[in-house]
């Protein structure tokens, strides 16, 4: 038995791995291609006499079925979770709109979606595992046997040990051989999530009109967890999701009683709302749904407009209403990439989806084989019952590696099998915590249980009432928030010239039945004031 590995795309992504499998396991060889990226040519990687056994798609994000259509070739059937491939037809239909995405009913057709240990040819078999990253993804086993063992590779593509939406992340409980490894990392997304949950809820709070946009899943990621923050004793805002997320929301099954989902509409300031929150795609509102909820909310200064990006475009900066901009990349940081190495301990470790000095950073950091080659050449990793080292690991260094792989009385690769308990790529039940969302942040400004400023002794209340420990900073700003309201009642009261607590103000009628009142002395008062300040006026009847 044989196998090697072709790197299909390392100048573009480098996210696409065509792997072959030849001997005694099939009469021909197996080729198949893991994602389908920019610039990935089957015809260009496979010999004449080749054929494609297969295509495995980790995911439904651009990046990784770019040129899906095109490599459809020899009936190949294109294998990936059910999950995803429910939602590809949408997917795909939505992309073609904006990119070159092409055959997309022949990709719907060369489906095969797959939940278990799966016949590709012969005696090699294929199995999803959850991934985490985004609604759907799954990294997928490729088992063959070899003299009756069997040896397991593990493809993760985009991959978190964090949950996305329910979708669970990838396990560390596999032990496969060899593991192509996605190596893309970032170390904020975390932080950025919940700054941007913060945001939505902090603008919310304050009567604005928030517009979210994001990538659909993305979408569908952000609606989740906005409904699910009363598990933390949060009030959810209500959620308009619309067009391609709203579709997406649909399909994978959510429902949530906080959530709308609107996948047509006609008029986007029938859906727009002060207080609430309007979710379209994409990241930046320059085209599709967004375009058209950002046309009614750019000149609006009471409007927000929150966009969620990749990193690969650039946001909307500056313009009438409020914006904020967050990176959304739902990829690991460093340091899980190392411990993932050391659980699944493989003989072998093909690194992906990085480049340069961040591809550098994996050579000889394990103790694996490890491959971090940025060509198109063909590598054979497997033959004949070894695991093959890498041409430039001289004797030494193999002879110690192999010592420590097989010295540790482990039979790896071997026990992942038909019986054994694997995890499944399906929604649950969502867990804030696993999402990556930090509830405690969250709660120290908007539980439902928060003290009541209207009524009187409020710091008595913010003393007496049970506090986590790490959320007693907010008592240090009691005084700050006490002084500026008596500032402010002081302003509004000792005016000279004016009667106690009478001030001029005036109407101004803002659409949809909601009146405001403008104070009339803006060099004195209104410069005091900031948006979502609250203050009480007496009304006089002075038409007598």
């Amino acid at each position: 038995m044989e196998v090697t590995f072709q790197h299909a795309n390392p100048h573009s992504g480098h996210e696409s791995v065509l792997v072959r499998l030849s001997g005694d396991v099939t009469e021909q060889t197996a080729c198949i291609l893991f994602d389908s990226g920019t610039d990935v040519d089957v015809d260009g990687l496979l010999e004449d006499d080749e054929y494609l056994t297969a295509i495995v798609l980790t995911h439904a994000h651009l990046d990784h079925y770019a040129t899906l259509g095109t490599n459809l070739r020899d009936g190949a059937p294109v294998y990936t979770s059910e999950p995803t491939a429910a939602i590809l037809d949408t997917v795909l239909t939505e992309a073609a709109t904006n990119y070159d995405i092409s055959n997309v009913d022949a990709v719907v057709d060369a489906l095969e979606p797959i939940s278990d240990w799966t016949t590709v040819l012969g005696d090699i078999e294929l199995r999803p595992v959850p991934a985490g990253h985004t609604p759907g993804a799954a990294g997928f086993l490729l088992r063959f046997d070899d003299g009756g063992e069997h040896r397991t590779m593990l493809v993760t593509g985009d991959w978190t040990h964090r949950s996305a939406a329910g979708f669970s992340g990838l396990p560390t409980t596999l032990s496969p051989d060899a593991v192509f490894l996605t190596g893309a990392t970032n170390e904020e997304f975390e932080d950025e999530l919940t700054a941007a949950v913060e945001t939505i809820l902090e603008r919310v709070r304050a009567g604005s009109t928030v517009l979210v946009t994001a990538s659909g899943l993305a979408g569908v990621h952000i609606a989740a967890l906005l409904d699910e923050l009363d598990t933390i004793d949060i009030d959810p805002p209500s959620v308009s999701i619309t067009g391609h997320a709203a579709k997406l929301y649909e399909t994978l099954g959510y429902d949530y009683s906080t959530v709308t989902s609107v996948p047509t509409f006609d008029d986007p300031d029938a859906i727009l709302e002060p207080g609430a929150v309007t979710i379209a795609g994409p990241e930046v509102p320059v085209e599709g749904s967004a375009a058209k909820f950002y046309d009614c909310v750019q000149d609006d200064p009471g409007a927000t407009l929150v966009q969620l990006t990749s990193g690969s475009v650039s946001p909307v900066e500056s313009t009438g209403c409020t914006v904020d901009h967050f990176q959304y990349s739902n990829h690991p940081p460093e340091a899980a990439v190392d411990d993932l190495v050391e659980d699944l301990a493989p003989r072998q470790l093909v690194m992906m989806h990085q480049s340069g000095p961040a591809l550098s950073r994996y050579k000889d950091r394990y103790d694996s084989f490890v491959w971090a080659t940025t060509d198109r050449d063909e590598y054979k990793i497997y033959e004949d019952g070894t695991w093959v080292a890498p041409p430039w690991v001289n004797d030494r260094v193999a002879r110690r590696l192999r010592s420590q792989q097989y010295g540790n009385g482990s039979s790896l690769g071997s026990f992942i099998d038909s019986e054994r308990s694997l995890a499944n790529v399906e929604q649950s039940k969502i867990s804030l915590e696993a999402e990556g969302l930090d509830g405690g942040t969250l709660k120290t400004r908007f539980q439902q249980s928060a003290p009541d400023p209207s009524k009187s002794g409020y710091a008595s209340q913010l003393t007496d009432s049970p506090v986590e420990s790490e959320d007693t900073d907010i008592l240090e700003h009691v005084d700050e928030i006490e002084s500026r309201l008596s500032r402010l009642e002081k302003t509004l009261t000792d005016r000279e010239g004016a009667d106690y607590g009478t001030h001029q103000v005036r109407v101004v009628d803002a659409g949809d039945g909601d009146l405001f009142l403008r104070l009339c002395n803006p060099d004195d008062v209104a410069q005091r004031l900031s948006h979502g300040d609250t203050v009480t006026i007496r009304l006089q009847n002075t038409l007598d």
